[in-house]
């Protein structure tokens, strides 16, 4: 069944073209919407990000699945017949997945943590539906194929604590990471990657049976080398990396690529990630089919594509034909008139750590009537869905709440005197009786700011950082009239966990996430720093 409050709104326009290369492949087309060939997208709005389907995944048959977590819903397309009716399988009831991957040809989402599925006959014996496996095991391999793309448990608070008193937060010798790839064609792999130098990486495989190397992988690129992922061997034995390329002296040329290596390790083919500021986000927005197709999923705010791309030769060294894009960001907000005072990186982070961690009661006026009142111009629920059926119960996280900035002091005594917590209607004016902050009113509140200062107006009280390297705990990616994260750290992957309020990514609440640097940058993010901060 469909989680009350997971439908659908979408917008029939796109601020952003996004040109495809005359040779990749739009082999599926989904408008927006909640019918058959149709995936449910949430339109931005300012302050608020757009929320489209979240991955794409491929069975080892080449079926290829969409989480469609806005309709609550996965489809399922034969890649063999892409035009027909896609198979429709409904999520368990009041699930919140954030990503959804094909591991040992069995489905698993993510919601928190690992969920195994498995299709089960629906009551009219003819249907099918998803149902959770309870007690259902996550293994290494499962594990390291959502935490390619950014699912992972967050890490522990106190190593942030601990890197702000190192000179630095940029992922210098970082150890070797350890992936565990279940591949098509060579079985269960364990991948070796490191990086002796910022634009020189290495892959060293083996088999899950064997402690010997077989192959390894060299990449060479002309800028700096972020996150590696070897993401798929396909059946004829030929891998398959996802390459990040974050170049510290030229950001604008920040590309996302995907590298196809020959059975003995050699570059072969090239495949660039069409990301732009127009592209909503996907957790996972990239997989590879068992002959070898690089799909790339592609929301916009009107529709979502699946694109078959089309490599190109690799050259000498990596370097991105499809860089970064500059934000048109519209008309910048005022500079506000608002006092800064000096800020230690330990003090701000400590109040945003108190943002994630605050354990509440949901007294019966906070959580307010059952269902609850509905959004305008949104076909979903006001209240969170991270507080849905919880009255009465101790949740943790302040919760989202559109066009607000509740000191993190006040918000207990808000709770006490009967106000209601969270609204997700992000189509509608902000309440003021409503407790809650939305992204800029924690970060504002995190940089100890008094007053709410918009995305737009944040450039006004922050500089820029040339290097998205230099960032340092307390930092932000800041994306003007859309979104920002408060960053935390550089992950031994070198993906960056970051803080946010957000009404989807979050289920409505406060919380750290992890995302891969280059997407954030080519989807518009802008590394900055607040003006109040020491150093």
């Amino acid at each position: 069944m469909r989680s009350f409050g997971s439908h659908i709104l979408f917008a029939a326009t796109l601020a952003v073209a996004s040109p495809v290369f005359a040779k990749d492949t739009t082999i599926i087309e989904l408008r927006g919407g909640d019918g058959a060939r149709s995936v449910g997208i949430i339109s931005s709005n300012e302050e608020v990000e757009a929320s489209g389907p979240a991955a794409i995944t491929v069975g080892d048959d080449g079926t290829i699945y969409i989480l469609d977590q806005n309709n609550g819903r996965v489809l399922a397309i034969d890649a063999e017949r892409s035009q027909a009716e896609p198979e429709i399988l409904p999520l368990p009831e009041n699930a919140a997945p954030e990503d959804l991957a094909v591991v040992h040809n069995e489905l698993y989402l993510w919601s928190d943590g690992v969920v195994p599925l498995e299709r089960s006959t629906d009551t009219d014996g003819r249907s099918q539906t998803l149902r959770a496996v309870d007690g259902g095991d996550a293994d290494d391999y499962t594990r390291s194929v959502f935490a390619s793309m950014g699912s992972v448990s967050p890490g522990p608070l106190n190593s942030i604590i601990d890197e702000i008193g190192r000179s630095t937060s940029r992922p210098e010798a970082r150890p070797p990471v350890i992936q565990y790839v279940p591949s098509r064609g060579l079985g269960d792999i364990v991948a070796e990657v490191s990086a002796a130098a910022n634009d020189k990486a290495e892959i060293l495989l083996r088999r899950s049976s064997s402690e010997e190397n077989f192959l390894s992988l060299q990449l060479a690129s002309e800028g700096r080398i972020g996150t590696v992922e070897l993401l798929d061997i396909d059946t004829t034995g030929r891998p398959y990396a996802l390459v990040e390329l974050v170049p510290a002296d030229r950001p604008e040329r920040t590309g996302m690529l995907v590298v196809r290596f020959t059975p003995n390790g050699a570059m072969d083919r090239v495949y660039d990630l069409p990301i732009e500021p127009g592209t909503v986000f996907s957790r996972r927005f990239v997989a590879i089919g068992p002959r070898g197709d690089v799909l790339y999923l592609r929301s916009q705010e009107s529709r979502a594509q699946v694109l078959r791309l089309d490599g190109r030769e690799p050259g000498r060294k990596l370097a991105a034909a499809l860089p970064a894009k500059q934000l048109n960001a519209g008309k910048p907000g005022k500079t506000p008139k608002v006092a800064i005072v000096p800020k230690s990186r330990s003090d701000v982070i400590e109040r945003a750590i108190g943002f994630e961690t605050l354990n509440w009661l949901v007294t019966p006026a906070a959580y307010g009537r059952d269902p609850g009142p509905g959004c305008v111009n949104m076909n979903r629920l006001r209240r969170p869905i991270y507080l849905i059926g919880k009255r009465g119960q101790t949740v943790k996280g302040v919760p989202y709440c559109w066009g607000c900035k509740t000191p993190l002091e006040n918000f207990i005594g808000g709770v006490e005197k009967g106000q209601t917590a969270g609204n997700v209607c992000t189509k509608s004016a902000p309440q003021s009786n409503v407790l809650g902050v939305d992204c800029s009113g924690f970060v504002s509140d995190a940089w100890g700011l008094k007053m709410h200062v918009s995305t737009r107006a944040i450039p006004g009280i922050t500089k820029r950082l040339s290097d998205p390297w230099s960032m340092r705990p307390g930092d932000a990616l800041n994306k003007p009239g859309s979104h920002v994260l408060l960053f935390m750290r550089f992950t031994d992957d070198r993906k960056v966990e970051v803080m946010e309020a957000s009404p989807n990514a979050c289920k409505g609440r406060v919380c750290r996430n992890t995302y891969s640097l280059g997407s954030l940058l080519m989807r518009g993010y802008q590394p900055v720093r607040f003006k109040g901060l020491d150093g």
